[in-house]
């Protein structure tokens, strides 16, 4: 781990870059971030092209996975980390240069203005250019999400997201892959976190790394498994709840 920029200081914003293999493009997107927050942390999950080195020296704070573990791993040291710096705004943008990052403000200003707990960067409440394939498969994950999380979004696959300190302190992540984006729709349910979804522009030039359906069913699967083992938690915490007495509270001398 490597830090280059803010240290001894007060860190009041932080993005954060999950990266695989994106030498191509990480070192622009750090700094072209650092406009607009304190501190830049690249988590390196597993990469074997150099993009560790790459945004080292781009300044950027560096964790490195020795090994490929997936986005929610990365996504959960993220978290880890940010937890340890308590900034009042942490910002989640992809290293293959498909998110802005001349758009952070949109997302960090409502955070930083106490206003909301997770902002979500949502590429259907603006006229993108997305392939019929990759829309037609995030409708699908969108609405599943929806419905098993009982929390609406207009994209709930969205990788651009903000978080506050309540955020940051409160969501802890299971998923290790892809489906990270899903499970903080459920915890943002779970924990009455104020959401507001806003409109960004989206960049699809880059090649896709994964076969898409393949991708899409494997998290719809996650999102399903998701879903019944939050309801099964649910189940059995009731069933302990009404078999605990309750205790009141007495006050005397009234």
């Amino acid at each position: 781990m490597s830090a280059k920029r803010q240290s001894g200081s007060e860190i009041k914003t932080v993005a954060a870059i999950p990266a695989y293999n994106e030498s191509k493009n990480i070192e622009s997107i750090i700094k072209r971030t650092y406009k607009y927050v304190d501190q830049v942390i690249v988590l390196d999950d597993g990469s074997v092209d150099g993009t560790d080195k790459i945004a080292e020296a781009a300044g950027a704070m560096v964790v490195r996975h020795v090994s490929n573990q997936g986005k929610g791993v990365a996504i959960s040291n993220v978290f880890r980390i940010a937890r340890s710096i308590q900034p009042q705004a942490l910002v989640l943008l992809d290293g293959d240069g498909q998110h802005n990052p001349e758009e952070i403000t949109l997302l960090i200003d409502p955070v930083l203005n106490r206003q909301i707990d997770m902002v979500v960067g949502s590429r259907f409440l603006r006229n993108n250019k997305i392939p019929v394939y990759r829309r037609l498969g995030l409708s699908v994950l969108t609405l599943t999400t929806n419905i098993c999380s009982g929390l609406h979004c207009t994209d709930t696959q969205s990788g651009y997201r903000a978080f506050s300190k309540k955020s940051i302190n409160a969501m802890t992540f299971h998923e290790r892959g892809f489906a990270v984006e899903s499970e903080m729709q459920f915890q943002a349910k779970q924990h009455n976190l104020r959401v507001l979804e806003v409109p960004i522009t989206t960049n699809y030039d880059d090649k896709h790394k994964r076969n898409p359906v393949t991708h899409g069913v494997m998290v719809l699967i996650k999102v399903i498994n998701l879903f019944v083992r939050l309801t099964f938690n649910n189940i059995n915490n009731n069933k302990k709840n009404k078999n605990i007495d309750p205790q009141v509270s007495q006050v005397s001398g009234l």
